[in-house]
């Protein structure tokens, strides 16, 4: 059996994580839900290898997506990324695309070109 595709995703808000958590029900993947920035990065600090893509909302309390993005690369964390948000002005986009991020959805999000998108950047 194949290892299980591992997804750390991050958003505040309970009806996006719900719709994820149904996009990613079933196998190969297998999905962590957080609300913040600060307990994603406390996940990835204690093992950045245990998530093959992250997935990531722009505007959340305390850390935006941008500064926890930020602070992923500035700790050396080379992970994929996607940003999943209602917020992405051009200038943000910028900004991600900076940081090494190619992927964005604007919500409301595709489901099957999310999932497609998470199968190609963990190949």
């Amino acid at each position: 059996m194949d290892a299980p595709l591992r997804i750390l995703a991050v958003d505040n808000e309970p009806s996006v994580t719900l719709s994820l958590r149904f996009v990613f029900a079933e196998a190969p993947y297998e999905l962590t839900c957080v609300d913040n920035g600060s307990t994603a990065l406390a996940r990835l600090d204690a093992g950045s290898d245990l998530y093959d893509v992250v997935i990531v909302d722009e505007k959340m309390p305390g850390l935006t997506g941008l500064e926890l993005v930020s602070a992923i690369r500035q700790r050396g964390i080379n992970a994929k990324i996607i940003v999943v948000s209602a917020h992405l002005s051009p200038e943000i986009r910028k900004d991600y695309k900076r940081l090494g991020v190619q992927v964005m959805f604007s919500k409301p999000f595709n489901v099957e070109q999310l999932r497609a998108a998470v199968d190609r950047l963990a190949a």
